[in-house]
């Protein structure tokens, strides 16, 4: 089976990343069957989808012309087992609760083809030990970035027993549709990119809880050196134009002290206790106060698009070598 005759694709889930991760799909060509437990995630799902959709054309990312057939390759069921029954690739994207998870691979297996292959979203659980043994070689984790339908990187991680056949084959559909698949060879908590932003954001939390920099200063410190050098040299390749031996004495600098291992942060914490939980809630680190959540959400679409129409020349690889 190649990934070219893979047409109907389920998505189970249709939370923060369902309804992006069906418009990429639906936008290569594949028709989408979008279920969710909850009944009103349908129709919010839709709203997202129109909303994104205006965002790109407005970008100039996709002609208006389109946008009526990819909303058509996009339809909604009421039933997991309608949902699974004819796809060739089933993507949970549910829940970060083993007991739920759990729950919907025991379905997939009764109800989705034999062949098809299963994605997890999940972005820490290991889903391989909730997995019915029979579909083990053909699951992995595709593990996507919000918001879906402009960050490009998708992290494949590989179970034990997963085939190279469904390797290959997951590779060909994400690149198929202009998404950067990593391959993670072997299960690890967080995958790649959360087990780093754990690090930064316990290095970030312990500067503001002690007072050495506002919010405002940090981010921007960020985004004005840290962001534009990674774009260009990644991690590992920074380390060659600092210098390997100056990276290694920085490692044995006695006068640098790392952060006490702290997880619960009373800057986190604290917020979390007033119910400022972020955009979702109206207020964060940041004052969304007023603001529509879908109008916040296409404001940084619409910038995150503009970094994206500059970032392809750095995902080209061997640049610099």
């Amino acid at each position: 089976m190649g990934s070219n005759v893979i047409e109907n694709i389920a998505i189970i889930g249709l939370g923060t990343m369902g309804p992006g991760m069906a418009l990429e799909f639906a936008r290569a060509g594949h028709h989408v069957i979008g279920f969710d437990v909850n009944p009103g995630a349908a129709e919010a799902s839709r709203a997202v989808i129109d909303a994104t959709l205006s965002t790109l054309v407005e970008a100039g990312h996709m002609p208006e012309k389109e946008t009526g057939s990819v909303k058509e390759r996009i339809r909604y069921t009421d039933s997991i087992e309608s949902a699974v029954e004819n796809a060739g690739v089933v993507v949970e994207a549910v829940s970060e609760n083993s007991t739920v998870k759990q729950s919907v691979f025991e379905k997939i297996d009764a109800h989705a083809p034999e062949e098809c292959l299963v994605w997890s979203n999940t972005s820490t659980l290991n889903i391989f030990e909730m997995m019915p043994e029979k579909r083990l070689d053909r699951t992995l984790i595709a593990h996507w970035f919000a918001p879906p339908h402009i960050i490009p990187l998708v992290e494949v991680v590989k179970g034990g027993q997963t085939s190279r056949e469904t390797l290959d084959l997951t590779l060909s559909l994400l690149r198929g549709m202009n998404k950067r698949p990593i391959v993670i060879e072997k299960y690890v908590p967080g995958f790649i990119i959360n087990r780093i932003l754990r690090n930064l954001g316990r290095e970030a939390f312990f500067l503001l809880d002690n007072g050495y920099i506002s919010k405002e200063d940090l981010d921007l410190a960020i985004k004005a050196s840290i962001a534009p050098r990674m774009m260009v040299l990644g991690l590992i390749q920074r380390y060659d134009f600092t210098g390997l031996d100056l990276s290694a004495r920085n490692l044995l600098d006695e006068n640098f002290f790392d952060p006490p291992v702290d997880n619960r942060p009373a800057s986190l914490q604290k917020n979390i206790d007033a119910g400022n939980l972020g955009v979702k809630s109206g207020r964060g680190f940041y004052d969304y106060t007023g603001r529509n959540l879908v109008d916040i959400l296409n404001d940084r679409d619409k910038y995150l698009l503009k970094v994206m129409d500059n970032l392809q020349f750095c995902l080209e690889k061997d640049r610099l070598v």
